[in-house]
Order: structure tokens, then C-alpha cells, then sequence
């Protein structure tokens, strides 16, 4: 008696075993595929769990998106060529749940040959536990002309031998007449009609919508640069003397049409007498008025020199009213009607136009990022944005290839990189390298665009000479020159700042003792070489900049 209880027990532990143990029951797969080739899958099915601690994912194809699960947002992650999705917010600890998936998936239709169509629709793609029983439904844009093929993980040849299917008008609905084991895949396979799937035409020129967009943008750039802003090209001749007429603060206006560099401007009327520059003790800039400005000087330099100083002698160039009037002559370009031609175009629209490749590029990045719809509106929000300031900034970087922006030129670099960066990591290398190239180039064209006069041709041209003197010239060269002219190196040291090439024209002069700057007091000692004077002259930049950067903040704050 007592063995038979025992019997008895260790058969109904088995039973029980046996029914607690993880399987899927009852899994209905329904498929609606569109006439672009697009389908929307519906799974639903029952899971039973013995062993609520371990970690359940559900496979699906990797190019599934738009993926909810049970009417809300799932969880998902890529690895092994498929998209996971996390069961745990519905399926919580041992026990018996019904789960239902929604996903779509793009682009099923492939051609086939030169002429043929092919519909691949993966209904399984490998669930870790078993299936007891699935049946499933494939609602078609039109009636199938062929037969569907079926295959497997297991049964790769055989499928159709434990599979029951029918095709109704435009339906194909079957279901397995045994169970199907842990990590089964589904395949069908169906070739198609160009009736059926009319747009999948339009698909023989693999580019999308973004990438046609970027290319149109970059065609209106083209021609817009063509028609309105193409000037003859820059021709770089050794000059050294800075051209007539120009301040360091008007060379930026001259070879790109930007706004007046007002502290370099500064230092062009120091050296030219009509001020001097004090470097106190107090490390303060003070601004000491030598002599009036009259008409040799252009109306604009007039100007603003009366308005620099009004009835001052000394003025502080840390103060408010340097600020102001240093932000206001930054948007003036007074050498503009002399040099560019009246039906030059905006260098302004070019950059906008090139900058907009940027932007549609961001977005080409966030549809490469994410699969589902929802995460790629938030990741555009994000990147088209970023996308638009990265190129800007690479553009502006450009210049500091010629002027004195060394700032600009790192933030332009770093751009890249993170435009690299970005492409790599969503798998869209070919789009970061080619809106890369798309700034720079765009960075150069826009830095020596314009219709130009003869006049803005010869200044540009007279321009890049100098800085191509200032760049290579050696220490013999100089030499000669200074033995006539002491204050030679003072002469072009404000020039040489303005075209970013400072640095190698100190160098020249070595550890030769420089006689004392005529336009520069330094507090507490002087410089002996040309570099200690170089450095001076930086730091009085530095600073006059700093004071219309903190001006510019303190506007945007008061706001």
C-alpha cells in the first residue's frame, strides 16, 4: 500500500512538472502587407512561465519597427542580426499570460532577376521555448498568382509536410498540424507581380527621400553659387606691405564679407598715431587719444574713431561703451559697395542652402538610429537641430584657415569629428563624410564668393599675398629690411594677427632684442624679443574681445 501511494505521488509531481513547464500555446499570427511592400504583423499567444527569475525576450526580424507590446511602447534592443523585446513589464514571475505584439516591416519586396518580384514575410524568428500550436494569416494588396514556399530551422525542405495552408481570394491562412520545438523560424516566400506591388518601381533608384533632398539642396547651392556669387580665382602673390587704404580690422571684409574686426582695427589706428595703448599694472587697457582723425581716413574709420573717443582723451577698452561700439561695427562690412560688385549675390543664402544638407542629414541620422516611429520624431528633435549647428560651425571654422578665428577653427574640427562620430555609430559613415566635405567646401567657396569689383579682386588678391608672405617668410628675408626700418615687425605685427600667422612671423626675428613698440605701453616692464611683443599684442586682443563677449552675454541674459 504504501508503495503504490508513493507511485501515486511521484506520478502526479510528474504531471504537474510536466504542464508548469514554459511553452507558448495558442500563438495566431496575422500579416496585412501594403502595396509599397510594407507590412503590419499582429502576434498574439499564451505563455506559460515555471521560473518567473529568468529574463524572457521575444525575437523579431531585425528591421522591425513601430514594435508595442500589449497596446503600449516596448523595450527592444538589437544584437545578433534581430530586434529583442523585453517581456518583463508583462510577464512579472511564474504563471500563465496572454501577450500581444505589434510591428511593422518595411521594404519585403525584392526583385528578382531583371524582371521578377520576390515577398519574403518572416512570421518566426526563433522564440527560446516551444510553440504548441500556431496558425497564422497573410492578407495580400491583391489574389497570388503562385504558390507560397515555406521553410524553417528544422524542417528547411519539409516544412509543408506538417504545414496546412489555403489561399482565399487575396488571403493565405494556415496553421501546423503538430508542435513546433524551442528557437523554430518561419519563412514565407512568395514571388509576386508587378500589378500587385506597383509602387516597388519607384525602388530601382535605391536612394530615399532624405538623401534626394540633400542632393537637391546641394544642386541649388551649386547654382545659386554659380549664377550670383562665382568670382575669378584667388591668385597668391608674395606682397610685403599691408595694401593701402586697409586696416587689419577690414581685412575679414575684404576677402569674405564679413563684419569689422573692431579691436584689430584698434591696433592698425594705434600704429598708424592717432592713439596709443596702455597695458597697466591693473592688466586694464587704456585707450589714449593722440591726435583727431580727419578726412584721410575713410567716413567709416571717422566715425567711429569720434565715436570712440567723443570728448575723451582716455578711454577703457573693458568698458561698456567699447562693447557697444565694438558689437555695432562687428555687422558693418564699409568696404562692401567698393569691392563687390551690386548684383553680387548673399553669401548668406548660399550658407543657409549648404547648411540645410546638414539638417536633412540629422534627420537621415535619427531614422538611422531608431526603427520605431516615436523614437525617431524624438532623436530628429535632437539631431536635426545639432546637425544644423555642426555645419555651421564647420563653415565658420574654414576661416580661421585665413583670419585670426583659432577658436572657430578647433569648434569646426571638433564638428567633424563628432559628425564622424554620430555617422559611425548609426551605421551612416558615407552620410557624415559627405556633409563633411559638403561644409568645408562650402566653408571655402563661401569665404571667397562674391561678385567682385577690379578693385575687390586686386584687394583679395593683394591680401592672401601678404599672408602668404607672412607665412613663409624667413629670418634672412626679414633681416635686411628692419636694418632700414626698426619698426618693420610693429609695422605688420597688427596684419599678421588679423591673418592667424603671428606666430611664425615672431619666429623670424628670433632672440633678437626689438626696440620698444611705438604704439604699445606695457606697466611694470617691456618685451625684449618679438615674440614677448607678439604675445602682448594677443593679450590686448584677447581682451577687447572678452569685453564685447561679456556684453554680448550680459544682453542675452538681461532679455
Amino acid at each position: 500500500m504504501r508503495r503504490i501511494f508513493l507511485l501515486l505521488l511521484c506520478l502526479l509531481l510528474l504531471t504537474t512538472a510536466v504542464q508548469a513547464a514554459e511553452s507558448v500555446t495558442n500563438m495566431e499570427s496575422s500579416a496585412v502587407v501594403a502595396e509599397n511592400g510594407t507590412c503590419r504583423m499582429s502576434v498574439a499567444f499564451t505563455l506559460t512561465v515555471e521560473n518567473g527569475s529568468e529574463e524572457l525576450y521575444f525575437p523579431l526580424p531585425g528591421g522591425a519597427k513601430d514594435i508595442s507590446l500589449n497596446g503600449t511602447g516596448a523595450k527592444t534592443f538589437r544584437r545578433d542580426g534581430l530586434r529583442w523585446v523585453d517581456l518583463s513589464p508583462v510577464v512579472y514571475g511564474p504563471g500563465t499570460y496572454s501577450l500581444n505584439l505589434h510591428y511593422s516591416l518595411p521594404d519585403l519586396v525584392t526583385k528578382v532577376g531583371k524582371s521578377g518580384l520576390q515577398l519574403e514575410l518572416p512570421l518566426l524568428s526563433g522564440f527560446a521555448y516551444p510553440i504548441d500550436r500556431m496558425s497564422f494569416s497573410v492578407t495580400l494588396p491583391g489574389k497570388p498568382q503562385t504558390r507560397p514556399v515555406f521553410t524553417s530551422t528544422y524542417h528547411p525542405e519539409s516544412t509543408e509536410s506538417f504545414l496546412q495552408y489555403s489561399i482565399a481570394d487575396s488571403v493565405i491562412s494556415g496553421q501546423f498540424s503538430q508542435g513546433l520545438k524551442d528557437h523554430e523560424t518561419l519563412l514565407m516566400t512568395l514571388s509576386v507581380t508587378e500589378e500587385m506591388f506597383p509602387q516597388n518601381l519607384v525602388k530601382v533608384w535605391s536612394l530615399s527621400y532624405d538623401d534626394l533632398l540633400q542632393y537637391g539642396l546641394l544642386l541649388l547651392a551649386i547654382l545659386y553659387w554659380v549664377f550670383f556669387l562665382r568670382c575669378p580665382l584667388p591668385r597668391r602673390f608674395r606682397r610685403l606691405q599691408a595694401p593701402d587704404g586697409i586696416t587689419a580690422g577690414e581685412l575679414g571684409c575684404c576677402l569674405s564679407g564679413l563684419g569689422v574686426d573692431f579691436p584689430l582695427m584698434v591696433l592698425s589706428w594705434a600704429r598708424l598715431g592717432y592713439l596709443s595703448i596702455e597695458l597697466d599694472r591693473y592688466h586694464r587697457i587704456l585707450l589714449h587719444k593722440n591726435m583727431d582723425m580727419d578726412n584721410e581716413r575713410s567716413s567709416f574709420e571717422v566715425h567711429c574713431f569720434k565715436s570712440l573717443f567723443g570728448r575723451r582723451l582716455t578711454v577703457d577698452a573693458g568698458s561698456e561703451h567699447f562693447a557697444r561700439l565694438s558689437r555695432k561695427a562687428s555687422k558693418a562690412v564699409p568696404v562692401a559697395a567698393h569691392y563687390f560688385n551690386k548684383k553680387s549675390g548673399n553669401t548668406l543664402i548660399f550658407r543657409c542652402l549648404t547648411t540645410a544638407i546638414g539638417a536633412v542629414a540629422g534627420y537621415s541620422l535619427a531614422i538611422a538610429f531608431a526603427y520605431d516611429t516615436v523614437w525617431q520624431v524624438v532623436l530628429s528633435v535632437f539631431l536635426i537641430p545639432l546637425g544644423t549647428a555642426l555645419s555651421w560651425t564647420i563653415q565658420d571654422g574654414v576661416r580661421g584657415t585665413l583670419l585670426r578665428h583659432r577658436l572657430d577653427l578647433l569648434l569646426g574640427i571638433f564638428s567633424c569629428l563628432v559628425w564622424l562620430g554620430l555617422g559611425i555609430w548609426a551605421g551612416e559613415a558615407g552620410v557624415a563624410i559627405f556633409v563633411v566635405l559638403i561644409q568645408v567646401l562650402s566653408g571655402f567657396a563661401a569665404a571667397h564668393s562674391g561678385r567682385r569689383t577690379e578693385g575687390g579682386v586686386q584687394a583679395r588678391n593683394e591680401i592672401l599675398g601678404l599672408r602668404k608672405y607672412l607665412r613663409t617668410v624667413t629670418a634672412e628675408e626679414v633681416r635686411p629690411i628692419t636694418e632700414h626700418n626698426p619698426d618693420y615687425y610693429f609695422d605688420l605685427l597688427p596684419d599678421a594677427i588679423a591673418l592667424g600667422v603671428d606666430k611664425h612671423f615672431a619666429k623670424q626675428f628670433k632672440e633678437q632684442k626689438m626696440p620698444v613698440c611705438p604704439y604699445l605701453q606695457v606697466a611694470g616692464g617691456t618685451a625684449t624679443t618679438a615674440k614677448e611683443w607678439a604675445q602682448y599684442l594677443q593679450q590686448v586682443v584677447r581682451q577687447m574681445d572678452a569685453t564685447r563677449q561679456k556684453m554680448r552675454w550680459k544682453r542675452i541674459f538681461n532679455r
